[in-house]
């Protein structure tokens, strides 16, 4: 049988060696392969924490910079300013130029210093050119205001082309967030290598996961932690900027407030001044910050007030209130204030807020409502007293003048003469002074004519020296010739009779000089007025000096205000030179003050001067007189029994009559006997302008005269022009010139 060979087998361990080998192989490859993933792994973590350094390091500030510069030199900055200051004039946007001009050198520099690129600082060479040279326009505008020209021509003269810098400005914004993108790009990039590489490394964790279970595991976890922690700074990242864009708003919304807003700390020192608050007081941040508010104190409030108002906000409390600051400039501005302490979340005290809104323009209108509610309750005044006052009036001059007619008589001068003088004259300080009510509230216009200045001054100073003191001199200057102009005489008699009044007043017990003075100026001649009307041969000078003491000079541009005055209460009205601006005014004439403590007061009074009228009727001695039948209405008894008598002095014969249906029923039943009617107008059931129509349904050729105290003018349908009116009170040659003439025109 033959025999059967085998081959002998290998060992089994020479079988197992290359899987061994093949799997230390493995082993040591999936060990490089970790190493290496782990190495990168570390890489892109650097690369992020190099990233975010970047990001947050350089990209802030520039980002900062360029908005701080597109802020303060685009919409609502520079340029925006730049062309309001051109289109409306207004100074405020000057001083806003120069503050936004110092802001943009500073944030423009700060950015140059931080060693910039080569495009960037190219971008804010050429922004810093054209910022210079709208801050070298600044003052070429103001100085174009002031020579008076538009708007058009301004800004063909300050035109500056400003889309070089706006282009540069998109560069530098273009650059900064390209930057930003690329070290954002850096970042996202390296997060995603490592988390690619994360999910690497757990693939092949899984391939091991029979032989290296516990290291998967923990490598899993680490796994897990890295993700986490990568999502966490994607979180924060995101989170930052968005604090970042918020705490931007808040701040541009605090800068921009309509309102000022100023932080003090603890210590009572400015930390925070917003734009509002530097505008309205006239301080750049830079002079308020680190300072006290003290330094807008005016002394309106008193010290006590501010320790009770400190005293206050260091307990908690908070203070609502109006303050009167001091500009810069000296000026002052008036601001309702909110202080408030700011409380931390365990309720200590961090920081003092004052809030602050302007209401100078409020209260400057306030005041004006003010003044228009006391000009109507003048003219009120004035309306409810003048008719009954000028009665009184009338009937004392008219009965004054009867008696003066009576004593020449009996005595050639003597007591009775001398009292008849005094009751004049008060008479005619009291019919000055409705004169004054009704015409500074508009009541009653004046009348003016053609008077001789000269002679008529002279006539006020007869009465003025009867009452002044004797020891006050008032001497009157003129070199002769006639001195004519177009104003009311009663007008005039209140100009020079004020101004003297208050010219005796200041000198006071201790004596002095009171010195008038004419003078005539050709039509271009110096300290003339500058503008004449039409027919003025030139300016008539009246100056009115006194060596009182002296008007205090920040009081001189008050003294023409209506109702302002330095007299004591109970003293004055502070109605007399607002009335002097007045009547000057009207005719055209121009009033000026100088005054010191010195040399005294001057008042310089210009008026326009006319040639004299030639021919006019010299006032005869007597006045003239009648023998008409006249026909006389009022329903004031003693004023009526006053006229009466005056016009049967003047030999007219007279039929008078209280009820003005009594009168017209009188007249019905013979309209041909009467020669004149002579009615008031203000009477109860029927006016005087009714009584006159009436009259003239019945005859249309009876003359007719109102003698009334207040609005003669009356209601009268047309045709009725030739109604004389007559002011009362009138005196005795006046209703006789009137009288003659109102007759003598009809014939």
């Amino acid at each position: 049988m033959a025999k059967i060979h085998t081959r002998p087998s290998r060992p089994r361990r020479l079988r197992t060696l290359p899987l061994a080998l093949l799997g230390a192989g493995v082993l040591m490859l999936i060990l490089a392969l970790m190493m290496g993933l782990s190495y990168e792994t570390s890489t892109r973590f650097r690369q992020i924490e190099d990233g975010w350094k970047d990001y947050s390091r350089d990209a802030d500030p520039r980002g900062i910079w360029i908005s701080d510069i597109r802020g303060y030199f685009g919409y609502g900055g520079m340029i925006h300013n730049f062309k309001n200051y051109v289109l409306r004039h207004d100074k405020k946007y000057a001083r806003t130029l120069h503050i936004q001009t110092d802001l943009l050198r500073d944030a423009i520099e700060a950015y140059q210093n931080a060693n910039p690129s080569t495009l960037e600082q190219e971008a804010l060479t050429r922004i810093r050119g054209v910022v210079e040279e709208y801050a070298r326009y600044i003052d070429k505008i103001s100085e174009g205001i002031s020579d008076g020209l538009t708007a058009t021509q301004i800004d063909a003269n300050v035109r500056v082309d400003d889309s070089d810098a706006l282009l540069a400005l998109l560069v530098l914004e273009q650059n900064w967030r390209d930057q930003r993108q690329r070290d954002l790009n850096v970042i996202v990039a390296a997060l995603s290598d490592g988390d690619t590489l994360v999910r690497y490394l757990t693939g092949a964790m899984v391939l091991l996961t029979v032989l290296l279970g516990l290291t998967a595991l923990l490598f899993l976890v680490l796994t897990g932690r890295v993700l986490r922690s990568n999502a966490a700074q994607i979180r924060a990242l995101k989170a930052r900027k968005q604090a970042e864009e918020e705490e931007r708003k808040l701040a541009w919304v605090v800068q921009q407030s309509p309102t000022s807003i100023m932080i003090t700390n603890t210590r009572g020192k400015i930390e925070f001044a917003n734009l509002k608050l530097q505008e309205i007081s006239g301080y750049s941040e830079a002079e308020l910050v680190g300072h006290s508010p003290s330094i807008l104190k005016s002394g309106h409030t008193s010290e006590t007030t501010y320790r009770e108002i400190w005293k206050g906000l260091r307990a908690g409390k908070p203070w609502y209130g109006v303050f009167k600051n001091l500009h810069r400039d000296g000026s002052h501005y008036w601001v309702s204030t909110s202080l408030l302490p700011l409380l931390d979340e365990t309720g200590n005290i961090t920081n003092y807020i004052g809030i602050g809104e302007d209401i100078t323009e409020k209260l400057r209108v306030d005041e004006q409502i003010a003044q228009v509610q006391k000009m109507e309750a003048v003219g009120i005044l004035a309306g409810s007293v003048a008719h009954d006052f000028n009665n009184v009036l009338m009937t004392i001059i008219g009965n004054a003048e009867l008696i003066r007619l009576d004593a020449k008589e009996l005595e050639a001068g003597g007591e009775i003469s001398a009292s008849l003088d005094q009751i004049e004259i008060a008479s005619r300080r009291a019919r000055a002074l409705i004169q004054q009510l009704l015409t500074f509230a508009r009541q009653q216009p004046g009348q003016p004519q053609r008077l001789d200045l000269g002679q008529s001054t002279e006539e006020v100073l007869e009465l003025i020296r009867v009452s002044t003191p004797p020891t006050v001199q008032i001497d009157l200057i003129h070199s002769g010739g006639v001195m004519a102009t177009d104003i009311d005489p009663t007008a005039f008699f209140q100009i020079v009779m004020n101004l003297c009044h208050n010219a005796v007043e200041a000198i006071g017990d201790r004596g002095g000089t009171i010195t008038l003075k004419f003078e005539r100026i050709g039509m271009n001649g110096k300290g003339g007025l500058e503008t004449l009307p039409e027919g003025a041969i030139g300016s008539v000078r009246l100056t009115i000096h006194d060596d009182g003491p002296g008007i205090p000079l920040d009081l001189q541009a008050k003294v023409f205000e209506p109702f302002f005055s330095t007299k004591p209460v109970g003293k004055g009205t502070g109605l007399g030179l607002a009335i002097v601006r007045n009547w000057v005014a009207e005719c055209e004439g121009q009033v000026r003050l100088e005054s010191s403590r010195a040399a005294g007061t001057t008042f310089t009074l210009l008026f326009p001067q006319f040639k004299m009228q030639e021919g006019k009727a010299a006032i005869p001695d007597r006045p003239p007189r009648g023998q008409e039948h006249i026909l006389l209405v009022d329903d004031e008894e003693a004023l009526l029994y006053t006229i009466r008598r005056m016009m049967a002095r003047l030999g007219y014969r007279v039929e008078a009559f209280s009820d003005p249906a009594l009168a017209l029923r009188a007249f019905k039943a013979n309209p041909q006997s009467f020669d004149l009617v002579a009615t008031d107008m203000m009477m109860p059931e029927m006016s005087g302008n009714e009584l006159i129509i009436a009259m003239r349904e019945v005859r249309s050729d009876i003359p007719a005269i109102v003698i009334s105290s207040h609005n003669t003018k009356g209601n009268f349908p047309p045709g009725f022009e030739n109604v004389r009116k007559l002011g009362k009170p009138v005196n005795l040659a006046g209703l006789a010139t009137a009288l003659r003439e109102v007759i003598d025109d009809t014939e």
